[in-house]
């Protein structure tokens, strides 16, 4: 049985706890083998969508995502966590560096010192995330992201960050008998 869910809008936490609870009921309580996630985001956090990629990749089915609209900051790593990356004709994939804040702005010099190792962290995982995921350097994936750049479908294709590019959104699996 092939699942589907759908993700629209920024990525936080909270986004990160409902797919993964809910993938995660349907997979070990059900007779699923294929995930499709639709994907449309301006971005958001990096480490919960570092969380929704490690999920994803290491789930026991297979995941097909498929992005529409836009793929933006946060949301291209969650794209790349599957084989099978579609977009549909027309969608629009932002890379960069992404924004970081700080959750306490007035503390001890050691707590940022911590706070910015931990920044590097992620901006580390995610040019080793992209880097693997398109077989490019991981020095090409810093630069870029550093930059900033915007692909279309076809440029994201020639990239390595898609690897099929729709005309239409795919019909659901489920076929009424109409007998």
């Amino acid at each position: 049985m092939n699942i589907w869910y759908t993700i629209t809008g920024g990525i936080d936490p909270n986004v990160a706890q409902g797919l993964i609870a809910w993938v995660n009921g349907q997979v070990y309580d059900g007779q699923v083998t294929k995930l499709t996630l639709f994907l449309s985001s301006v971005g958001g956090d990096i480490d919960s969508a570092i969380r929704i990629y490690s999920f994803l990749k290491g789930l026991p089915i297979e995941v097909e995502i498929i992005g529409f609209s836009q793929i933006d900051s946060a949301a291209n790593t969650i794209f790349l966590a599957s084989k099978n990356r579609k977009a549909l004709k027309g969608c629009r994939f932002f890379l960069h560096e992404g924004t970081f804040t700080i959750g306490n702005q007035t503390a001890t010099l050691h707590a940022h010192e911590e706070t910015l190792t931990v920044l590097r962290e992620l901006l580390n995982r995610n040019v080793k995330i992209i880097s693997t995921e398109t077989q490019k350097t991981e020095s090409e994936i810093a630069q870029i992201l550093k930059e900033g750049k915007i692909f279309n479908a076809k440029e994201a294709f020639d990239f390595g960050i898609v690897t099929e590019i729709l005309e239409r959104l795919p019909d659901s699996p489920i076929k009424k008998n109409c007998s």
